[in-house]
């Protein structure tokens, strides 16, 4: 058989044959943007193992953290420990893998753990403390309480970081979720995990962004953050999206990041997953405001049987926390927690008619008030680990509940 009749009978290699060896893979994936990267992953499952290898390497938080902090293991260690996360520019620049250097690192904790974090950063890390701010009255309304801000390095030899330490009066998440602008800066990273709300719009091609605050007298501020992503590449668009949301749905892109070296925390992921939001059309936009304009809304919730808080999007149904279904839940688990107490201890409400426990929203808030004033006993029960069984029996009951509407809408008997 000569040359030419054995060229014929060749192996022609495919493109996915090619990028099957990993280090012509790696290569191409430095070369890739995250919206086309994220474009080749829908092309084959062939790559799966290849893009797990790549995400730990491109999305490597230790890595981001170094340009702030020498150890990013220990910050990373109190921010679990604390319930503390990381948001604003930062964690765009993670989804996005690129690098501002004018870029500063935004923590979020609740007020009572911020003085850990200034000790940590001075005595740990070389930062000194530069001054504090307070926020005026609407972010105050929204959770903010204090900005204290950290330098390490010198400005005239242009090596100088930024971090400030934002605290809050609830729980973080619920400070970010609550209201900011952009959309595509509702991002925010917990020890163990990154999350983007809306990732579509924020780093699939278009890049766009929505305003989802709406607030008159905020508006300078807004407009000035507005522009500064417009000038990173992110125009304004119209969100095709309203409705209730939860951190880590189906809407949401999640990244589990490398722990290697970092103590677990003790909170489950599944409360920082089970924090709820709301987008809607803000209520007091006037008439004849852009399209684009929407606003997250998000209320601390608590229960007497929780051991942790979570949030809501809105007070009333067909929110998770706010649902008769879960509501009613978890006031019979309190009734039956105290009637479990010795009748000395138990508290003098519980006497009352049995009607307190029932799916009345006055009769329930006046038990939650009263609840503050009693001492549980230790130890308690608490249900948190029932929550991500609950959100599944909810989520069931919610589909029927559509499903009923649509054949009701049709006449369907």
């Amino acid at each position: 058989m000569d040359s030419t009749s054995t060229d014929l009978y060749r192996i022609v290699p495919t493109f996915l044959d090619v990028v099957g060896q990993y280090g012509i893979f790696d290569t191409l994936c430095r070369r890739l943007d995250t919206a086309t990267l994220l474009s080749l992953h829908l092309v084959t499952k062939r790559l799966t193992g290849h893009f797990a290898a790549q995400v730990k390497e491109r999305w490597n938080f230790n890595r981001r953290l170094k340009h702030f902090v020498r150890n990013p293991q220990g910050l990373r260690t109190l921010m679990g420990r604390h319930n503390a996360l990381i948001s604003g520019s930062f964690v765009v620049q993670f989804f996005d893998d690129t690098f501002w250097k004018e870029s500063d690192l935004d923590m979020y904790v609740e007020i009572e753990s911020a003085a850990v974090f200034g000790t940590y950063l001075c005595q740990k890390e070389g930062y000194r403390f530069d001054r504090s701010s307070m926020e005026d009255d609407y972010y105050v309304d929204l959770g903010f309480a204090q900005v204290d801000t950290y330098l390490r390095g010198d400005q005239i030899r242009d090596d100088e970081t930024k971090i400030q330490v934002i605290s809050t009066s609830t729980i973080p998440v619920r400070s970010i979720l609550g209201c900011f602008s952009p959309s595509a800066v509702v991002n925010f990273m917990s020890w163990n995990t990154a999350y983007s709300m809306f990732p579509h719009m924020t780093f699939l091609e278009p890049r766009s962004q929505c305003r989802v605050c709406w607030v008159s007298e905020e508006e300078e501020h807004i407009q000035r953050q507005i522009e500064k992503y417009s000038k990173r590449g992110w125009n304004a668009e119209q969100m095709q999206f309203a409705g209730y949301r939860r951190v880590g749905d189906r809407r949401s892109w999640k990244i589990a990041l490398d722990t290697t070296g970092v103590e677990p925390s003790s909170i489950p992921d599944y409360v920082l997953e089970n924090c709820h939001f709301k987008v809607a059309a803000p209520m007091n936009a006037s008439i004849g405001s852009p399209d684009s304009l929407r606003q997250t809304t998000s209320y601390q919730f608590s229960s007497d049987v929780l051991k942790y808080k979570y949030t809501r999007g809105a007070h009333y149904r067909p929110d998770f926390w706010s649902d008769l279904f879960i509501e009613a839940k978890l006031q019979g688990l309190l009734r039956d927690e105290l009637r479990k107490l010795d009748h000395e201890t138990q508290p003098h409400f519980i006497a009352r008619p049995t009607r307190w426990a029932e799916s009345d929203q006055r009769m329930r808030r006046s038990i939650h008030i009263l609840m503050m004033d009693f001492d549980k006993p230790d130890p308690w029960r608490y249900y948190d680990d029932e929550v991500p069984t609950w959100l599944e029996e909810w989520e069931r009951e919610k589909k029927l509940r559509e499903l009923d509407d649509q054949m009701s809408a049709v006449a369907i008997t």
